[in-house]
């Protein structure tokens, strides 16, 4: 007698990882943008949401342009107030102050994260972290809750007792949150999250060729996705100089910059290519022999990945003096001060084959091109494959 067999149940669909970060400075974005990259390469659903989209318009406006005008036309200040709460408690009256604001411009924040019903929450930004704490510190949010940390120095703005699990850039790192209270099992040294992309290379003159740029040694002059810092200032220091290079400039979303650097670099007698924003820096980085850049947290790994070394400029007081200064501590970078004489420390480190060997050696050290797959998996290991009913979150 044949029998006939119900039709299997269909697999319920997989919950998304929520990556929340915030468009205040392009390396939260890129971060959170690795990490989903990473996760499509695991074969993981996930979803990117800026916090700032859910939030009042004039909110994100303020919260967004603040930052970038703070630290492009008062450094000074933003490297006070950067120290200043570094150093208080997530508990202090100031703190607290800050938190009902936000709280008050984001009422759309838990709705969207309703509407997306993912298996966990991770953030490349401070913001969405420490909203999301405050509702697990009163019993409102139950889903695991993970900080993705992306610069060297975890400032105390991402420190908060209810955070499930940290991704911090180093040991160092790690050592900082300790002393500010996470406790060790709560923090794992990935590095910072980049683009799967950065973790391949190819020969500097095939990288060349390809890109349609001189076959002579190259130097790439980066602004940052924001377009800021002294690019134009060092461009500029070439205007009689012979030696016989090849100069890059990116200067990102700035279309400002990017004119003036095409202006100046029309009258140089070097070699001279201007690209605005671009998506192929990981091509550009591969065809270089050094690069000189600001210090910023994504941007850095980004080029340690590729073994370059860097000529570091203008650090903003703060996350990227931090950043800065654990470069030079190991070797893997050198600090240019004077802007305007640039060209002559940019041809001096170019002929220094020794020390830039020396340099690539040191960069490929530190570098963690995998971390967003590292990262990834451990998230899916720990917070997606195991039973929901048996994670039990933190304890403060």
């Amino acid at each position: 007698m044949n029998v006939s067999l119900p039709n299997p149940p269909p697999e319920s669909p997989r919950k998304p990882l929520l990556f929340l970060h915030a468009t205040a400075g392009a390396g939260h974005t890129r971060a959170a943008e690795a990490l989903a990259d990473a996760s499509a390469v695991l074969e993981l659903p996930a979803q990117t949401v800026d916090t700032l989209d859910c939030t009042r318009k004039s909110f994100k406006h303020i919260y967004s342009k603040s930052y970038v005008n703070l630290v492009q036309k008062m450094p000074a200040l933003w490297g006070y107030l950067y120290d200043k709460y570094d150093a208080k408690r997530s508990d202090s009256k100031s703190q607290k102050f800050r938190l009902l604001l936000q709280k008050i411009n984001t009422k759309n924040f838990l709705r969207t994260i309703h509407d997306i019903d993912p298996a966990a929450i991770v953030c490349t930004h401070f913001l969405p972290l420490e909203l999301l704490n405050d509702l697990k510190r009163k019993g409102k949010f139950g889903l695991p809750l993970i900080g993705v940390v992306t610069d060297i120095s975890p400032h105390s703005f991402w420190v908060y007792p209810h955070v499930d699990r940290y991704y911090v850039a180093s040991a160092d790192s790690q050592r900082e949150l300790l002393r500010k209270g996470i406790p060790e099992e709560r923090i794992q040294v990935s590095g910072i999250p980049i683009a799967p992309v950065f973790a391949d290379s190819r020969p500097a003159p095939k990288a060349r060729a390809a890109l349609g740029l001189p076959a002579k040694p190259t130097v790439l002059l980066m602004s940052g996705g924001f377009g800021v810092g002294p690019i134009a200032s060092i461009l500029h220091s070439f205007a009689e100089h012979t030696a016989d290079c090849s100069l890059v400039v990116v200067a990102g979303k700035n279309a400002e910059l990017r004119a003036q650097c095409e202006e100046i670099a029309a009258a140089l007698p070097v070699d001279v290519t201007v690209y605005g924003f671009v998506n192929f820096i990981h091509e550009l980085l591969d065809a270089t022999d050094f690069v000189v850049t600001k210090p910023g947290g994504l941007t850095l790994s980004e080029i340690l990945a590729k073994g370059k070394p860097m000529m570091l400029v203008a650090p903003i007081p703060g996350q990227e003096q931090r950043n800065c200064e654990y470069l030079l501590e190991r070797g893997a970078a050198t600090r240019l001060y004077d802007f305007a004489d640039a060209a002559y420390y940019i041809d001096r480190l170019l002929n220094d084959s020794a020390r830039l060997r020396t340099m690539s050696l040191a960069a490929q050290h530190i570098a963690r091109p995998h971390a967003a797959l590292e990262i990834v998996r451990d998230i899916e290991i720990r917070y997606v494959q195991c039973n929901p009913l048996n994670y039990q979150g933190t304890s403060a």
